[in-house]
């Protein structure tokens, strides 16, 4: 934890200063700037860095950083990153050169974090016996994610199957950039999905269970019946999802 005022120093606290310490020697870090609450939590964390290095890299170096050195846990999207294609002056002798320059960053780059994941297509196909098959694909990152489903081809069982072909794609987006952050695959239920009528409209709701790293979180989104019940079901699945989804890419 970070020192608060009045107390005192610890072995291995982290302060502002030690962070931003730390932060600076990162590879291509010209700056460093941490804010934080008067209890110790970080809120903000702003990086100037030169072109060497990805900004989603340096997010990435900057995570590591933090936990390797003061075992503190950064959420990635409080961590922003601007470039500048000018390179840091050289250090001159004395003290003070070896000490890292803090400035303000007023307009950072958003990181891939801050984007949405995005609804590409999807299709519903009905089968022989009163089946249907349901196809979602999703995009991040620049890639695009298949999830499939198939279900009994009457009106809730098809809203569900709709949902969990819709899980099933961010599922594999989550999954695919698992390995990429060292963690653990992730899991998404669906809890279920229910047609309301509400305000003289009709709306879709859906509630999903995320699992990951043993921790059960439920997740709920709404969307307004436009074109179809089915593509509701997807843009609410997608509500309840996206941003618990973008905190773990």
């Amino acid at each position: 934890m970070a020192l608060g005022v009045g107390d005192s120093p610890v072995e291995g606290a982290w302060t502002i200063e030690k962070a931003e310490a730390l932060l600076a020697t990162l590879p291509g870090v010209i700056s460093a700037r941490v804010v934080a609450k008067p209890g110790g939590e970080i809120e903000e964390i702003h990086l100037l860095t030169t072109r060497e290095v990805s900004p989603k890299q340096t997010v990435r170096n900057a995570e590591s950083a933090l936990k390797a050195q003061f075992k503190l846990e950064v959420d990635h999207r409080k961590i922003s990153v601007a470039q500048s294609s000018t390179a840091p002056p050289k250090p001159t002798s004395g003290s003070a050169a070896h000490r890292p320059q803090v400035l303000r960053v007023q307009n950072a780059i958003p990181m891939p974090s801050e984007s949405r994941i995005l609804l590409v297509r999807y299709q519903v196909e009905t089968e022989r016996a009163q089946g249907a098959r349901v196809s979602v694909t999703l995009s991040w990152g620049g890639a695009e994610f298949l999830g499939e489903a198939t279900g009994a081809d009457v009106p809730r069982a098809r809203l569900e199957t709709v949902a969990r072909a819709t899980l099933q794609a961010m599922e594999r987006i989550l999954n695919h950039s698992a390995p990429l952050n060292g963690g653990p695959g992730v899991a998404l239920v669906l809890e279920g999905v229910k047609l309301i009528e509400a305000l003289e409209r009709n709306y879709v709701l859906v509630g999903v269970n995320a699992i990951y790293q043993r921790e059960v979180t439920p997740l709920a989104g709404a969307s307004p019946v436009e074109d179809s019940p089915d593509r509701a079901v997807v843009l609410a699945t997608l509500q309840a999802t996206d941003r618990w989804a973008r905190g773990r890419l």
